[in-house]
């Protein structure tokens, strides 16, 4: 049985944190992780591959748990967030200082950047699928309001990583419970209820990822108000 790929992983975030991302190379990951060169470029292909290799098969994992969920649409959904979630969380070694190295360099900002729309359009289609075809859009939406959610609360962590892991979950699931209140409406009401009803409207609000939660609750009672 070869290097499991978490240890490959972990040894080439060690390396990189140490001796910087573009200062290390594919020889000097195969030295340290004990895998032969050959057989690194076959499992992996670049430094880059290795860097985000775990949420590669992370990803899969999501897309298996949506096709198979039992649960409605948005349930299922939110849960897969859940999962995304959860493997950020488990393993800080690796996600605390990949974290740091992506924001040190434009490059892995881009793969992260493709990552994310990758899982948004994992939820997109599957929703898409699953409710109203006039509802494409409201899919779209929800899709994009639960990996904001979702990277919202990863960033609060990210930033400081020794908070305690209860607090972090109850955030997480906080910031579920805001969307699913909110995007249950879009993908279930009769057409007509969702952009009025008695006299109500819907708002929009775009606000910074690093906002906090009372002033985001601030902010949308002073636009409101009559």
């Amino acid at each position: 049985m070869g290097v499991p790929t978490r240890e490959v992983v972990l040894g080439a975030v060690r390396l990189f944190t140490d001796h910087g991302f573009d200062s290390t190379t594919m020889d000097g990951v195969a030295t340290a992780t004990g895998v032969s060169r050959r057989s690194l470029f076959r499992r992996f292909g670049s430094k880059e591959d290795i860097l985000f290799a775990e949420h590669d098969e992370l990803f899969a994992t999501v897309v298996r748990h949506l096709e198979a969920s039992p649960d409605d649409p948005l349930t299922a959904a939110s849960s897969a967030a859940r999962m995304v979630f959860r493997g950020y969380l488990r393993d800080p070694e690796i996600t605390v200082p990949r974290y740091r190295l992506v924001r040190a360099h434009p490059r892995l900002r881009d793969r992260e950047v493709a990552m994310t729309a990758r899982y948004q359009s994992a939820f997109s289609h599957f929703l898409s699928e699953r409710v109203d075809p006039k509802r494409s859009l409201a899919a779209g939406m929800v899709s994009a309001s639960l990996i904001a959610a979702h990277n919202h609360v990863l960033r609060s962590w990210l930033k400081a990583p020794d908070t305690d892991e209860h607090e972090i979950w109850e955030r997480f699931d906080e910031a579920m419970d805001f969307v699913r209140a909110t995007a249950r409406p879009l993908l279930e009401q009769d057409e007509g209820q969702i952009a009025q009803k008695n006299g109500d409207h819907v708002l929009v609000a775009v606000y910074p990822a690093d906002l906090d939660r009372e002033e985001l609750l601030r902010r949308i009672t002073s636009a409101v108000r009559p």
